[in-house]
């Protein structure tokens, strides 16, 4: 186990005595995962050259049992300066805590998880082909709602947004509507159901969370606001180049662009808290037990395998899984690199919280993960399993490694390109880019997010905007006129005219 500060130890390590331990993480168990875990850990962390930050604990219903992080600096937080009250995102988990708050409103008579979405969102959702009569709030976050928009996608995890006019512009343009009640996962429901209790409620849904869940859990480093934090203080999104050192590490965040389906920063401490709430079923809060009957069990069907874990359903907030026959919920996040895992196995009252932000190594917080539940829960399987896994996890490495950008591809600033720096816009809704110089390079700037282009090996005139979250493939031309126009996957942009001037062109 990593070596903690005296003062963390008696903040967060509320561990009772081994031998009345209720759970099976026991004394033996303890030593088994300090001989094994590390080692195993480290010698993969130094034989795929790793960039990033791990964080990993295991937890149960008393809290946190073990802690270890991990970067180029070592496994001693002390040289490594990573402990339990650093911050980092865990994106897409943000919809368990948005599918509990719900259901704490409603507990609260203060929201209505079965009202059709014409209760709470009739001038938000416009588009006459979405029933808004008969979709309720549950189908929004359950995923079964059969509506999603790219548009709106793009605009509150990536590109950001004027104004909430503007952002239900965004949902209505060119909605994708299908027949509801099957699973199809998204941002949009989680999103929208926020909104829904924001109306319920008069009250922001990142002070819903605060007044709800973040205090009183004693989760004081929890936030959905970026500007809780000092600028350098969230661990970043970490890309690596095609010769192993670190291109650029960024946050890729601003608070425009924390949703309810994916924006919320915390901690390895607050999130034991958490993840001791779902275990003991809300005791600290006095909630009865059947209310995590709609969180914790599975209200729709799902038949898709991510990394080892065989998910069958889903509920309010949790994927419903099997990992080796025992019945996990998950619930992870991922964006621009940033992985981050949360599980826990209620029948054996035990989960693991875990974030790494090497882009390449996005699987590892999962081989990391099951490996502790392994050491812990099946020792004998626990070698043969990681060794196992750690195919899986090489393959997946080899394949994210090859997507990585040669430094020496990167666009140089040249006199054509100098002409075509500058805005250009869209003829629809999406945000303008703009091409601008940063040093020596040509750099892209879509919405919030700005990034280097990258020249094609194979194709003239074409580029990949490296934007961290994003990768887009750009094609300038000259349209029939002669003038550019600007080709951003399959959305079309033209330059910005300046009075006076001519049209530019290749």
């Amino acid at each position: 186990m990593n070596i903690l500060t005296t003062a963390m130890l008696s903040m967060v390590l509320l561990l009772p005595a081994f031998p009345g331990s209720a759970t099976p993480y026991t004394e033996d168990a303890q030593k088994r995962v300090e001989q094994h875990f590390p080692k195993a850990i480290e010698t993969l962390y130094k034989d795929y050259r790793l960039q990033g930050d791990l964080l990993i604990a295991v937890v149960d219903a008393d809290g946190l049992r073990y802690v270890y992080t991990l970067n180029p600096k070592g496994a001693n937080s002390e040289k490594n300066g990573l402990t339990v009250e650093t911050p980092f995102l865990i994106a897409s988990h943000t919809k368990a805590f948005t599918g509990t708050l719900a259901t704490i409103l409603q507990q609260q008579e203060k929201f209505d998880l079965k009202a059709s979405l014409d209760h709470y969102l009739s001038d938000v959702i416009l588009d006459s082909r979405v029933a808004t009569d008969m979709i309720t709030i549950e189908d929004l976050l359950s995923h079964t709602a059969g509506f999603t928009s790219v548009l709106h996608t793009f605009k509150t995890a990536f590109l950001g947004y004027a104004s909430d006019a503007k952002l239900i512009e965004a949902l209505n343009e060119e909605m994708l509507v299908v027949a509801p009640g099957e699973f199809r996962y998204s941002n949009t429901g989680p999103i929208l159901a926020a909104m829904a209790m924001e109306k319920a409620t008069g009250k922001k849904w990142q002070e819903l969370m605060k007044q709800e869940l973040f205090e009183p859990l004693e989760m004081h480093n929890t936030s959905s606001y970026l500007s809780d934090y000092p600028p350098s203080e969230i661990l970043p999104s970490i890309e690596v180049a095609s010769d192993g050192q670190i291109l650029r590490a960024d946050l890729y965040k601003t608070d425009k662009t924390l949703h309810a389906a994916g924006g919320t920063v915390s901690t390895l401490a607050d999130m034991a808290k958490w993840m001791q709430f779902n275990l003991e079923k809300g005791k600290r809060l006095n909630l009865s037990p059947d209310f995590f009957t709609s969180l914790h069990e599975s209200i729709v069907a799902q038949d898709k395998r991510y990394f080892t874990y065989n998910r069958r359903g889903y509920s309010l907030a949790w994927d419903i899984a099997d990992y080796h026959n025992q019945t996990i919920l998950t619930r992870f996040g991922g964006f621009g690199g940033v992985s981050f895992h949360a599980s826990f196995m209620p029948s054996e009252q035990l989960a693991v919280i875990a974030f790494f932000n090497d882009e390449r190594g996005y699987v590892l917080p999962h081989l990391a993960a099951n490996y502790l539940y392994n050491l812990v829960l099946e020792p004998s399987e626990a070698k043969a399993r990681y060794s196992k896994e750690l195919d899986s996890f090489k393959r997946s490495f080899e394949r994210e490694s090859g997507r990585a950008f040669n430094r020496e591809k990167l666009a140089l600033l040249s006199k054509d390109w100098q002409k075509l720096l500058g805005e250009y816009q869209s003829d629809k809704k999406w945000p303008s880019i703009e091409f601008f110089a940063k040093g020596s390079h040509v750099w892209m700037r879509w919405g919030d997010l700005s990034g280097p282009l990258v020249s094609s090996p194979s194709e003239q005139h074409t580029y990949t905007a490296a934007l961290g979250p994003l990768r887009r493939i750009i094609t300038i031309k000259n349209d029939s006129s002669g003038s550019v126009h600007i080709k951003n996957g399959s959305i079309f942009f033209y330059r910005k005219r300046e009075k006076g001037l001519p049209p530019h062109k290749l």
